[in-house]
């Protein structure tokens, strides 16, 4: 059972200057409404005692307001600890071309390293090289702290490989995400394999690693493409509704 750290008064100030400082990407979801999107925070403004802070408006945001009385924000983000925040959010005001949030009584921090996982496009793969044999894996989801990737040649090179046991270390990965015309590519220094298996659905085997040593270049820019293509993937869903 995932535990929660509870933050309120003056201690809720530095999370806001660090998601404004960070650009961090916050998921925003109006209650009531299938109304989901990306956003960051721009600033904070005190007014008479009273903290707000500023969101870039998301596409469709004001006119979702206009449908919602006592309308409810549910925001949450992984931080630059690479944990889990949320909380809930009202008192919202226009102001000219600002929007401004009172700030929430209460953020929740969850205390598990659990990260958002997603499932990539098509065409993402896991590379690395076994006695300079090159395998590759396709990508079924990933997070920041590990992935979960499926075999796409004979299925004898897995159970030969050693490699592949549970608990095995496993150094420089590649791992690449097709974008537009061209591939982006994430190293991984190291990696451990937590599970192996087969997929029911497809009856392949399946191998689960947790990254064990991603430097920290490397983690933003994997910060960076699980953003985009959840922004892709919330832009799609958006397109499909009637």
């Amino acid at each position: 059972m995932e535990q929660s750290e509870t933050i309120r008064h003056h201690q809720r100030f530095p999370i806001f200057e660090q998601l404004q400082t960070d650009n961090t990407l916050v998921k925003m979801h109006i209650l009531d409404q299938q109304y989901e999107h990306l956003t960051i925070v721009t600033g904070i403004r005190v007014e008479k005692g009273i903290p707000f802070f500023l969101i870039d408006s998301p596409a469709d945001f004001k006119q979702s307001l206009d449908d919602v009385d006592n309308c409810r924000i549910h925001f949450e983000f992984v931080g630059s600890d690479n944990l889990k925040y949320s909380f809930m959010a009202t008192g919202i005001r226009m102001m000219r071309d600002e929007i401004r949030i009172k700030f929430p009584e209460v953020i929740y921090r969850q205390q598990n390293r659990k990260n958002f996982r997603i499932t990539p496009r098509i065409g993402t793969k896991i590379c690395l090289d076994e006695s300079c044999h090159r395998q590759e894996m396709s990508v079924l989801d990933v997070s920041l702290g590990g992935v979960l990737g499926t075999f796409d040649g004979a299925d004898n090179q897995f159970k030969d490989s050693p490699m592949f046991t549970v608990g095995s270390s496993l150094r420089d990965i590649e791992l690449t995400f097709p974008f537009e015309e061209k591939t982006v590519s994430v190293i991984i220094k190291e990696a451990e394999v937590k599970r192996t298996g087969i997929n029911p659905e497809t009856n392949r085997h399946i191998c689960a690693l947790q990254f064990i040593d991603l430097p920290k270049n490397q983690k933003k820019r994997l910060v960076k493409l699980i953003y985009e293509i959840q922004r892709d993937y919330l832009k799609r869903r958006v397109l499909k509704k009637p």
